[in-house]
């Protein structure tokens, strides 16, 4: 505190409250005067008993304060501090606007979380972490450091641009170049301090191998490799499609797994695998796949042109050719083929004869084993199940163990019968036909051998159906010693032959039925009571009593006559005649009445003489009628 000044007011008006007049302000300027003048100074501490505020300092009053702000009272005059005495601290909480500044130790500028700091000592900017130099009117471009990495990051429009003739991007000492820039020249990318890739007047050159995750070409613009003038190889897409494009030699794709698939990777097209199978896909379920032995396919084969297998073909399921009139060729020069002909079947071809061979891989082969087998299959519409039902069969069957000299083979045809499919020809090996029932044939030529029945006791029988004749070109012979071959009418028909030939024309030596008018002669003829028949007579009076001899019709009729008359008549009612000197009209008859009680007989002595009849006698009633019978003796 200064020494101040004394108050001259000696009436005491100078005080708080009171009227000052001017008189009283008499010597009050001199004393202020002398109290602040240069040299003794005064000051105030801004308190009521220091007096009023003093609000212009200095000599020239060039130092002013307001209640909001402390100014100079002239623009760019007065210095606050010098080098030689400086203020120690200076502390602002709000904006500090600074023309010129200038320090000569550290600047630390506070943040709310991190500060910058001027280090005199380093000749260093300082940032702490995560304290950020930004530039821009929104700070569109920061620079700071995050405690883990160094960010330059441009936030806002527009480019982040580095200009320069040559631009380096160096290592944390300058020693190595990772990345160089060169006005009008290369773009160049550097590992550890060696260039690998450059940009060049045509496009970039690489030095060693590309290792990328990822690449993008824009349409129609391509991937070219080669040292040729037209690329050897070009890999691009042309707006529509994906190509690869190998124009010098072959393309080869390596690997030890290679799997083809779908842009969204759920879906194989194709999988191949080193050593292994290479398979096929359709919908994601494979179709197609390599073996050891070929190839399997899992479901139908459709072929639009030609297959040429020049090896085994094994197929699991159906193989269909759709097209009619499809041809399979078969053989080197497709000697045999197969066509399919539209709704009516298959038809074979060779060039000279066409021969089906069915045969057999048993090496052991039995009797009873089937060697080869047709069958004759329909679905079972009426079941309601489409199961296929075999309709009929054709097997060869061999008849004894086969060797080198025995191989008899026999050829069993087989029909259905509810269900089953059963035997009913067989060609035996030896040519003889056997049959298990009755045979309907318009027309059979048999030229040798036998056909027989299964039954040993049955009959084989041949019967035309309707009015068709049976015709046989050759011997029927008996294979059994003394059996008899019989020819019987069924039912009520006839046995008919026109001409015959028995052992050249002859039966037990003699010509019947020869073109000559020579009548054959039978020495004897077995009848089936048993009884032979050597002989037929013709004698009227039938005087031969022969049991081994015929009566012919002629000499029947003339016993008769001769024995009866002319003129009897023998009827179920009875027997009629008439006496050689009876007139026409006079008749004796015998009349044979239905019998209503009992039957009736009529009895003659064995002796000869006249049969006469009496009449009823009433009086002998007990008689009741005479009965008669005639007995011939």
């Amino acid at each position: 505190m200064g020494q101040g000044y004394v108050r001259n007011d000696t009436i005491n008006n100078i005080a708080d409250g009171n009227i000052i007049n001017a008189s009283d302000f008499d010597g009050e300027y001199d004393a202020i005067e002398a109290a602040f003048n240069s040299s003794s100074g005064h000051t105030h501490d801004g308190t009521a008993g220091e007096g009023g505020v003093v609000t212009v300092l200095g000599p020239a009053q060039d130092f002013v304060a307001t209640t909001t702000e402390i100014k100079p009272k002239s623009n760019n005059t007065l210095d606050i501090g010098t080098s030689g005495l400086k203020f120690k601290d200076l502390h602002l909480s709000g904006t500090a606007n600074l023309t010129n500044a200038t320090t000569t130790g550290d600047l630390t500028l506070t943040g709310a979380a991190h500060n910058i700091v001027f280090d005199a000592s380093d000749n260093a900017l300082e940032f702490a972490d995560n304290a950020k130099a930004t530039f821009g009117g929104a700070g569109d471009l920061e620079i700071y450091h995050d405690a883990s990495n160094s960010i330059i990051r441009d936030t806002g429009t527009g480019k982040l641009a580095l200009d320069g003739s040559t631009v380096e991007v160096r290592n944390n000492d300058g020693t190595e170049v990772m990345a160089q820039f060169v006005e009008d020249g290369a773009v160049s990318l550097y590992h550890n301090n060696s260039v690998k890739l450059a940009t060049t007047a045509t496009g970039i050159a690489v030095t060693g191998s590309i290792a990328l995750d990822g690449i993008h070409l824009d349409d129609n613009e391509k991937i070219t490799l080669g040292d040729s003038t037209t690329p050897d190889l070009e890999i691009y897409h042309n707006g529509t499609n994906s190509i690869i494009e190998n124009n010098t030699g072959e393309l080869f794709i390596q690997g030890n797994n290679i799997t083809l698939r779908s842009d969204t990777s759920t879906e194989v097209f194709i999988a191949m695998d080193k050593d292994g199978a290479v398979e096929l896909y359709h919908d994601n379920a494979k179709k197609l796949d390599t073996d050891a032995a070929g190839i399997n396919v899992t479901g139908q084969i459709d072929v639009s042109t030609d297959v040429n297998i020049t090896g085994d073909l094994t197929v699991g399921d159906d193989v269909s050719l759709s097209s009619d009139g499809a041809i399979i060729n078969i053989g080197a020069g497709g000697d045999v083929t197969l066509t399919h002909e539209h709704n009516v079947g298959i038809q074979a071809k060779t060039a000279s004869g066409f021969e089906l061979n069915l045969q057999t891989g048993d090496t052991s082969v039995e009797s009873g084993n089937v060697l080869g087998k047709i069958t004759f299959n329909a679905p079972d519409e009426a079941g309601g199940t489409d199961a296929i039902l075999d309709g009929a069969a054709i097997e060869a069957v061999a008849e004894d163990t086969f060797a080198s000299d025995n191989n008899t083979t026999a050829l069993v045809f087989k029909t259905n019968t509810s269900g089953a499919a059963t035997e009913r020809m067989r060609i035996k090996g030896d040519g003889t036909i056997v049959m298990d029932t009755q045979v309907d044939i318009d027309n059979i030529t048999i030229d040798a051998n036998t056909i027989s029945t299964t039954d040993t006791n049955g009959n084989l029988i041949f019967a035309p159906n309707g009015t068709g004749d049976i015709v046989v070109n050759t011997d029927i012979i008996s294979t059994t010693t003394n059996q008899n071959i019989g020819i019987t009418p069924h039912g009520t028909g006839s046995v008919v032959i026109s001409k015959t030939d028995i052992a050249a024309g002859e039966i037990d030596g003699t010509t019947i039925g020869a073109n000559s008018a020579a009548a054959g002669t039978f020495t004897g003829v077995t009848l089936a009571s048993g009884a032979t028949v050597t002989a037929i007579l013709d004698e009227d009076d039938m005087s031969t009593n022969s049991d081994t001899a015929l009566a012919t019709q002629q000499s029947i009729k003339a016993y008769v006559t001769t024995s009866l008359g002319a003129a009897s008549n023998l009827t179920d009612t009875g027997i009629t005649f008439a006496g050689s000197n009876t007139s026409d009209s006079i008749t004796t008859a015998f009349a044979i009445v239905n019998p209503e009680d009992s039957n009736k007989t009529f009895t003659f002595a064995n002796e000869t003489g006249t049969v006469a009849t009496r009449e009823y006698v009433t009086a002998n009633a007990g008689d009741g009628g005479i009965a008669m019978a005639i007995a011939l003796g």
